[in-house]
């Protein structure tokens, strides 16, 4: 069993204490104050491919953009409530979110799957169909999960499972003008085979 397929058996709050311990503490809250307009320097790790995860996403969505943390708790922003993630296991996370949702989320949040749709799952779409960054830390990120691409399908597969509602066959770069759909055409004629509809 893989690392992933591991976490898609956890519940939310395992799968975030495991990431813990494989990845060590942030250091430093993700915001330097509660106006919420700096980011603290220091936490970053792209260079190893891994991004910051807010845990409270599981309550409230895109806590990493000033105009919508500061509509919430700043404890939201603290540093026990941050965790280091590849872009697989960021994609696990979100998963969990939409299987197992809070009951003290926001009321009007539809949290968990705007991140999956709009962000997380276009961009894998478009690494596993073979883009190249130029930028090195996107080039890292891209390294860390491309072996992982099976586990993608798992990942996938999941959401299926979950009858998860939102577009998935979806190019994150397209919008930059720096991809598009038709170069992702044969991974989505895989996903459509493991059940993806949209």
């Amino acid at each position: 069993m893989t690392e992933i397929e591991k976490l898609l058996l956890m519940k939310y709050d395992q799968c975030t204490n495991y990431l813990k311990t494989k990845y060590g503490n942030v250091p430093k809250d993700y915001f330097v104050n509660e106006r919420c307009t700096q980011n603290s320097r220091g936490n970053t790790r792209t260079n190893e491919g891994l991004y910051l995860h807010h845990i409270d996403e599981d309550k409230a969505i895109l806590l990493s953009t000033p105009e919508w943390a500061i509509k919430n708790p700043f404890d939201y922003q603290r540093a026990d409530r941050l965790v280091y993630c590849n872009l697989l296991e960021h994609l696990v996370l979100h998963i969990k979110i939409f299987e197992f949702p809070n009951p003290n989320k926001n009321i009007i949040d539809d949290v968990g799957v705007g991140g999956i749709y709009a962000f997380i799952a276009p961009e894998l779409n478009d690494i596993y169909s073979g883009i190249k960054y130029k930028r090195q830390w996107k080039q890292k990120i891209t390294n860390v999960v491309l072996p992982l691409k099976d586990d993608y399908f798992k990942c996938i597969k999941k959401l299926v499972d979950l009858n998860f509602p939102y577009p998935l066959l979806t190019s994150f770069n397209e919008r930059f003008g720096l991809w598009n759909n038709e170069k992702n055409q044969l991974l989505y004629d895989e996903l459509k085979q493991i059940g993806v509809k949209k």
